[in-house]
């Protein structure tokens, strides 16, 4: 099994040379945050490259995974938090495009193909026991559809919830899959699986024991390659 994961979007076209380079795979996974460029890319380019995603899951259905990430949630109907790099004066165009991906299915919260557990920032065991999960069982896809269902019916609960830390970044084991961060994950991380997670950037992929962080698109343009059980990091060029 070939299996692809992207790391944080942002708004970049990076994705269809990995694509292009990888063209024979089982599975792509995008880690999230599809807008809010960090390099002063145009609203136009930003909706366009997120509404040939669309088109590309809809063309290739169950073989491609859009995952959610906290820069997707501050454009939800009903969610009033604001995190940085939100765009006020096009947020109604971007709502549109976020708002009905979301209300035809087309995000997951986080996917599971034994042993990897994929999602944006990742999950702790106490942001599933606050949320009554059973974080405890290894059927991974029981997990995922517990988490996926909360998120389909409850979205608010991935909002940003500071513990004892109470740090601004989110580096608390109280945060959820959209934004806790690796230190926080790293202590309190579900550890029945290896988790793929972006959402901090990294200078270089980094693959460690129990986790492996994708988020290097904007850096050294790697992305996150299982085949045949080997996991590794590919640049893009």
């Amino acid at each position: 099994m070939k299996i692809i994961a992207i790391g944080d979007i942002h708004g970049r076209g990076i994705w269809k040379k990995i694509l292009d380079k990888e063209q024979n795979f089982d599975v792509v996974i995008f880690i999230g945050d599809y807008f809010d460029s960090k390099e002063r890319m145009s609203i136009h380019k930003q909706v366009e490259n997120f509404k040939d995603i669309v088109a590309f899951k809809e063309k290739k259905s169950k073989k491609v995974n859009l995952l959610f990430g906290n820069h997707d949630f501050h454009y939800l109907h009903g969610i009033t938090e604001r995190y940085s790099g939100y765009q006020t004066i096009d947020k109604k165009e971007i709502s549109k495009y976020i708002n009905k991906a979301y209300d035809n299915q087309l995000f997951e919260l986080c996917t599971h193909f034994s042993p990897y557990l994929f999602s944006h920032a990742g999950l702790t065991k106490t942001w599933c026991t606050n949320n009554f999960i059973v974080s405890n069982k290894i059927e991974g896809g029981v997990l995922v559809k517990e988490v996926n269902d909360l998120f389909n019916c409850f979205p608010q609960q991935l909002g940003f919830t500071p513990g004892i830390n109470n740090d601004s970044s989110g580096d608390d084991v109280t945060q959820s899959p959209i934004w806790v961060r690796p230190n926080s994950l790293q202590k309190d991380g579900l550890k029945q699986f290896i988790q793929v997670v972006g959402h901090t950037v990294q200078s270089n992929l980094l693959i460690e024991s129990n986790f492996a962080f994708i988020d290097t698109l904007g850096t050294s343009a790697e992305y996150l390659l299982i085949e045949n059980g080997v996991i590794k990091a590919n640049k893009v060029w």
